[in-house]
């Protein structure tokens, strides 16, 4: 299904990732997939919620598309995540400006994508982490990293040990992933759709000394 969102200069195509039926819930997340060009960023959502990408295939430069896609958590809830996958970045972009500046509004998670076989791709994700952290509060995002076309081993140019080394520093979670192999595509999206969705633990608040011997507040 496509049509015209007014508030992007996108398409928005509607598709659905399952493993059982679950409770549809009313709440919808923004999830901003970005990382440099040719990476596969498009690729893995098209695989992710229809199934149907071919490897190998040719694929269209992205300017800025939406896509919708329905994620069951591992509460079984389902749990309806708009996926904004942005324009890849190239060299020569100012690090300042990689990421329009609607990308960090009302933002409820990131997918840093770089590629395996390519060193630029990673430390450009590590330039996005650090601009995300600019303009985002770290409680007020999940972020999750997808090391793509892990296929490609044998033109590995990104160690995993030191890639996962980055990850643990810096407090996200890591994948390799490849879009030849769509359940390697699954655990990444549904824990970031827990993450998102995850419930609020009650607050604590501080008795003032007047209100101490009357009793605990009930959260």
């Amino acid at each position: 299904v496509h049509g015209v969102l007014s508030s992007f200069p996108c398409w928005r195509r509607q598709g659905k990732i399952k493993s059982k039926v679950g409770k549809i819930m009313g709440k919808s997340c923004k999830v901003v997939v970005c990382g440099q060009a040719s990476v596969g960023k498009t690729s893995i959502l098209e695989q992710l919620l229809y199934g149907n990408h071919i490897v190998g295939s040719d694929m269209i430069e992205t300017q800025e598309d939406i896509y919708v896609g329905s994620i069951e958590t591992d509460r079984n809830m389902r749990e309806q995540v708009r996926f904004y996958d942005t324009r890849g970045l190239r060299d020569g972009a100012s690090p300042c400006l990689e990421l329009p500046k609607h990308c960090f509004s009302c933002t409820d998670g990131f997918v840093l994508v770089y590629s395996i076989d390519s060193k630029e791709s990673f430390k450009r994700v590590e330039i996005l982490k650090k601009e995300i952290d600019k303009n985002k509060d770290k409680k007020e995002v999940t972020i999750v990293v997808l090391g793509n076309k892990c296929d490609l081993q044998d033109q590995r140019r990104v160690d995993h040990d030191i890639a996962q080394h980055w990850a643990k520093t810096e407090k996200v979670k890591l994948w390799e992933t490849s879009v030849a192999d769509r359940r390697s595509l699954i655990d990444p999206f549904v824990y970031l759709a827990s993450k998102m969705t995850q419930p609020q633990s009650k607050s604590t608040f501080p008795l003032s000394r007047k209100n101490k011997s009357s009793g605990s507040v009930d959260g």
